[in-house]
């Protein structure tokens, strides 16, 4: 089982134009994203001493700099300069294809699982005993989609592009994909194009921004990839009790680095 993350400089302008209309609020600058990234790791590799844990990213020093101030072994991490890929991946107009294109990429090469951890956890324990897992892995079940807010705009564009909105919405933090599925990524990319080419600003609203419009739905990603699984009828597992996923509140991120610094910092 291979896990993997991703971490580089945000377009934060690209973050609001793909419908995340509070990305300034919630991931602030370069510097911060680097932070609670960095905390993140410290908690995986704190629970998961002996367990290698690949991070490309765009800026080696800067996360060297972060994680070096968490009392952990960081010889397990395996940092990765992948400047020139990520900058290929930032190219495309939606904001997450570069996590999806970051999954295909070690999938399409992959002799063994893959699993995709976002920098917005933190690890509870040992993820042992996840090591033969077979179907998906997932950090949590939401909801079912039909039964989201019409304002948030994912029953709209699923209705539009997909014909339905009857298929069940886990949280994909944690994302893991065993080996005899890894040729499903593909699919990921290509129905969240679709997603995002519905144009939603009839529907779309935000409580926190009064007044401001999205064409696109936010987290058309994480729809897609599940759409995927529903399409292919394979079983998720969560993953809830391994980790913490700080992401349902714009200042959450914080909350990342407060567990971090509350037992691994010297």
């Amino acid at each position: 089982m291979k896990t993997i993350s991703l971490v580089f400089e945000y377009d934060l302008d690209k973050q609001k134009d793909s419908g995340r209309v509070w990305s300034k609020e919630a991931y602030k600058s370069k510097d911060f994203v680097f932070e609670y990234s960095a905390a993140s790791f410290a908690s995986f590799l704190y629970h998961n001493p002996n367990r290698t844990h690949i991070v490309d990213t765009d800026n080696v020093d800067l996360l060297y700099s972060k994680i070096k101030k968490y009392n952990v072994n960081y010889s397990n991490l395996d940092i990765r300069d992948s400047s020139s890929i990520i900058h290929e991946w930032k190219s495309k107009d939606y904001c997450f294809f570069p996590l999806l294109e970051h999954i295909r990429y070690h999938a399409k090469t992959s002799d063994e699982s893959v699993v995709k951890l976002d920098n917005d956890l933190t690890c509870l324990k040992p993820i042992d005993d996840l090591e033969n897992f077979s179907g998906i892995l997932s950090w949590k079940f939401e909801r079912n989609v039909s039964e989201g807010r019409e304002y948030w705009g994912e029953k709209y564009v699923c209705k539009k592009a997909l014909g339905t909105d009857n298929f069940k919405e886990y949280n994909t933090g944690v994302l893991g994909i065993s080996l005899e599925n890894l040729s499903i990524v593909d699919d990921f990319i290509s129905t969240t194009e679709k997603l995002i080419s519905i144009d939603a600003s009839e529907v779309i609203r935000f409580k926190s921004h009064p007044g401001v419009r999205a064409k696109t739905y936010s987290t058309s990603d994480q729809t897609a990839v599940n759409w995927v699984f529903h399409k292919n009828n394979l079983s998720v597992m969560e993953t809830y009790d391994y980790f913490n996923h700080h992401c349902y509140r714009i200042d959450a991120k914080l909350d990342c680095i407060k567990e971090s610094e509350r037992y691994l910092k010297d």
